[in-house]
């Protein structure tokens, strides 16, 4: 039930990091530490995503949404009466 925020961009370049391919996440993009994440590779683009989303980032994203309170009133509607026989 996530809204996807607005697309941001940066430009960057990849370095060696040991044997493997790096790349410096600006702060704002960064995940939070501890994070699993997945690498997908579509053509030319890699995607990198949380592995799964965890309660706490759901009770992190509620928190995020506002402490305002919504009441929600129960809508009464009107049902004809049906001949069961």
């Amino acid at each position: 039930m996530r809204t996807a925020a607005p697309t941001r961009q940066f430009h960057t370049r990849q370095f060696r990091a040991g044997n493997s391919q790096a790349v410096r996440l600006p702060a704002k993009l960064a995940y939070p530490p501890e994070t699993e994440l997945i690498v997908t590779r579509v053509g030319e683009k890699i995607i990198i995503e949380p592995k799964e989303e965890t309660l706490a980032g759901f009770v992190a994203w509620l928190k995020a949404a506002g402490s305002k309170r919504h009441e929600w009133k129960r809508v009464e509607m009107d049902f004809p009466e049906r001949d069961w026989k």
